[in-house]
């Protein structure tokens, strides 16, 4: 009987681990590459700051870390942020991609010149923060750097519709140079 007893339990550990395993999708950690790609396509393609149109910019250079003054202007960026794990950057280079040449980028400061322009012209230095996402919602900040008075940050909400993120609306201040 107590072999049965420890044969059922160990039975039943083991299929509630696999259910687990099976909807592993539903995870923030598998999300997070996804979320951040969809809101730097609306920064890149909505949000450019060029009016209506495509974007203006023929390359993409992309910060290879989490940018923690992404969505505030003032905020200082710190050395010790995360790296982005290759699924984020894999994620985020084939939504941008599609835009220009994604180049990726450790120190932003290092791609400005003197009047701080980025150093290749025509093109923008992007960051993303650190998404935070419950449930089916997500709010992603992010920058983007295109000159002394051509900057763009901002905190995107995104609402997972149809198994897709989509920007839905901004949440918080915006701030433009």
């Amino acid at each position: 009987m107590r072999i049965g007893v420890v044969f059922l339990a160990f039975s039943v550990l083991v299929a509630a681990c696999g259910t687990e395993e099976s909807t592993g999708g539903d995870s923030d950690a598998t999300q997070t590459p996804e979320v951040m790609a969809a809101a730097l396509v609306e920064l890149i393609t909505e949000d450019h700051g060029f009016a209506e149109g495509p974007p203006p910019f023929t390359e993409y250079l992309i910060q290879n870390r989490i940018d923690t003054s992404a969505g505030n202007a003032t905020a200082s960026a710190s050395e010790s942020a995360r790296q982005l794990t290759d699924a984020e950057q894999e994620a985020i280079e084939q939504a941008v991609a599609e835009y220009g040449v994604v180049r990726w980028i450790d120190d932003p400061s290092d791609w400005r010149t003197p009047d701080l322009a980025p150093t290749i012209e025509g093109a923008a230095i992007l960051g993303v923060g650190e998404p935070v996402i419950e449930a089916d919602t997500g709010l992603v900040p992010v920058s983007m750097w295109c000159g002394g008075v051509c900057g763009t940050w901002l905190t995107y909400r995104l609402d997972m519709i149809e198994a897709v993120w989509v920007v839905t609306d901004i949440e918080g201040p915006i701030a433009v140079s």
